[in-house]
């Protein structure tokens, strides 16, 4: 399943909060703030002799600028009401702030409305007169309890990867996993659908880009540019979407024209392991092996290391190894590296970083990357990532 990378998800989500073209002259909330006990033991730092500050922000179009502060008012545990305002030309996105405590967003689709704030209740706070700012605070609440759902069996079918847990179990987690993130999906999916105000959906929109399928991504994308044709946030976002594709497909243009591997005779490499001993690529001739470019200064090349862990687990038996090979420049660290992530295979490294002669001899331009050579030292796989991997070692080992 092809998903949206993170820097695309950075790069929607810093968008959401565009302004649609109905103009509004000012906003003015009210409401009140109760048990402050609550709030400082949650936020020591918010209440300050028995007070809190509030703070009314409009966040500008486009998120390349701070947030700018319209109002404040300080609240006390004997006067528990407040009210902010502050100048809402148009439709957009608001923050009210309790200084060094929680943030509630909230859109302008009224120039009044109520906000009651109680740290007591799981939803901490609560809005009348705005059903933009309802949808809102419903989606952030329900998104937060069904993505941490989703990622905790992500996490749990990661550790059974690397333990090496049997077929059936891990098979019995995917499909958990794949359930927990496709009914996230078609919530967010409807909540784009029947959102009240553009800027509602264009915020779900850029949530979705973590998890929802490329092509469905951009359909949801096109349909909201269509239904919102005059929506200069949905157009931004489409405009910057476009931009980053064109982007991705030069980069795998040029990827693809340096480093088609496949099909060919693997080069010879022969680097020293973490004793020293220098070992030969040429050695592995009558298995199949993964050479593995990482290292331990990657965040990249660590999370994709329970997917390689799980393939050696699975297929060391079958005539298969890994080699590691590693652009580290630290030893320690290196070697700590390994042992950490479990990675039990023969590892090599001239801890040349950058300047190793494995970049020189394969030509890749970033890592994590690997190649699968065959028996007779042909390259049958190149740049196997995640579900990637395992696929092909299956057409392989288990046709």
């Amino acid at each position: 399943m092809k998903l949206i990378s993170n820097r695309l998800l950075i790069v929607l989500m810093v968008t959401i909060s565009a302004c649609s073209s109905k103009e509004k002259g000012t906003l003015e909330v009210t409401g009140n703030i109760a048990n402050l006990d609550k709030v400082a033991a949650l936020y020591p730092n918010a209440v300050k002799k028995g007070n809190v500050t509030l703070l009314l922000y409009e966040v500008p179009f486009g998120g390349d600028l701070p947030p700018v502060q319209l109002d404040s008012v300080t609240v006390s545990a004997e006067k528990r009401s407040y009210t902010l305002k502050g100048p809402a030309k148009n439709i957009g996105m608001y923050n009210i702030v309790v200084l060094d405590g929680p943030m509630v967003p909230i859109v302008n689709d009224e120039p009044k409305m109520t906000v009651d704030i109680d740290m007591a209740n799981e939803k901490f706070y609560t809005v009348a007169g705005s059903v933009a700012s309802r949808e809102l605070q419903d989606f952030i609440f329900t998104y937060d309890t069904k993505s941490s759902g989703a990622e905790q069996t992500m996490n749990q079918l990661d550790s059974l990867k690397r333990i090496g847990a049997p077929d059936t179990t891990l098979l019995s987690f995917t499909n958990r996993k794949n359930d927990a993130i496709k009914e996230l999906n078609e919530y967010m999916k409807r909540m784009m659908s029947d959102a009240s105000q553009p800027v509602v959906a264009a915020f779900v929109l850029g949530r979705s880009a973590k998890t929802l399928p490329q092509p469905e991504f951009e359909t949801a994308l096109n349909s909201l540019t269509q239904k919102y044709a005059g929506d200069s946030n949905l157009a931004e976002m489409k405009k910057r979407y476009n931009a980053y594709k064109e982007q991705i497909a030069k980069i795998k243009e040029q990827q693809e024209q340096q480093n088609a591997w496949i099909g060919k005779k693997a080069p010879e490499l022969t680097l020293p392991d973490v004793n020293g001993k220098q070992v030969s690529l040429a050695s592995y001739k009558g298995k199949y092996v993964l050479v593995d470019f990482w290292a331990s200064w990657c965040p990249p090349c660590r999370a994709e290391n329970p997917n390689v862990v799980a393939a050696f687990n699975k297929y060391k038996d079958r005539n298969f190894t890994i080699l590691g090979v590693s652009l580290d420049k630290d030893k320690e660290k290196w070697v700590e590296a390994i042992k950490k992530d479990q990675l039990k295979w023969t590892h090599v490294s001239d801890l040349a970083y950058w300047d190793s002669k494995a970049v020189n001899t394969f030509g890749f331009t970033g890592i994590p990357y690997n190649i699968l050579i065959d028996p007779e030292g042909i390259v049958v796989g190149e740049a196997l990532r995640g579900d990637d991997l395992e696929n092909k070692l299956h057409e392989i080992f288990l046709k």
